[in-house]
This record gives structure tokens, sequence and C-alpha cells, in this order.
């Protein structure tokens, strides 16, 4: 038996029928929304060309500290938040964020529990970071 898998990732507008008919008809555990534009799907397929699973998928900030001025009013709190909220999903192309809320924080209004676990996935290196600023790959030239 030959362990090999290839995966591919779309949106889901661009989807062959035969996938969008699994996606939407094979059991799951989690509801699809397709009105959302940033929804990708990936499709893993073994070597015969067989689907072996479908995951969705869309990017999202993760928000996971703020601070206020104490001097502000809850009021200016609260809009400022909003504004920020809307450069960084527009700077991001996202439509959510996650916001991590302190365990001091009360509870608040519209706020969803969720159990997550973080996979970490190493991609290969093109480039090397030093503080901000990239630094592209040395590459070998032959002069003759």
């Amino acid at each position: 038996m030959n362990n090999f898998v290839k995966a591919t990732v779309r949106k889901l507008a661009e989807l062959p029928w035969p996938d969008l008919r699994d996606l939407f008809t094979w059991p799951g555990g989690s509801t699809i929304q397709a009105d959302n534009p940033n929804l990708l799907i990936a499709k893993a397929a073994n070597e015969r060309g067989e689907v072996v699973a479908y995951m969705t998928a869309e990017p999202v900030l993760l928000v996971d500290s703020f601070v206020f001025n104490p001097q502000n009013t809850p009021i200016e709190a609260a809009n400022a938040g909003d504004a920020i909220d809307k450069a960084l999903a527009q700077q991001a192309g996202v439509n959510r964020l996650w916001c991590v809320i302190p365990d001091a924080a009360p509870p608040m209004e519209g706020e969803k529990v969720i159990r997550v676990f973080e996979r970490r996935v190493y991609q290969p290196a093109t480039a090397q970071r030093r503080g901000c600023c990239e630094m592209k790959q040395p590459q070998a030239a032959f002069v003759n």
C-alpha cells in the first residue's frame, strides 16, 4: 500500500461539481459557510485520485492583547476597538478577528467558546528574516 496523498486548495467558487456535491453531502461535524468569500477548500486525494478528505479553512487574525488608555470612557474604548478591528481586517483581507479574552474579564456579548489545537506546518525556506527585513537567500553564480 502506498502512502502517497496529494493536497490541493481552491476557493469554494472554483470547485468542480463532483467536489461540491461530495463536500455538501458527505457526513461531517461542521457547517460550511458558503457565503464566505474567503473560504478555502482543501482536498486530499490518494494515489488513485480518490478523495480521502475535504477541509474548509479561512484566513483569520488572532488578536491576543490590547491596552486601552485608562482616561478614556468605555464608549471611546469601544469606538477605538471598532476602528482598529476594521483597519486590521482590511489590511489582512479577512472577514473575522478572533480575540483572546483575558481570564479575569467578565463574559462578553457574542462571546463563543471554541476548542482548538495548534498544528505547526513548517514551510521550506525561501527567504531569511532578520528583524523587519527580508534577505534573499544567496544563489550560486558562476563567472567564466
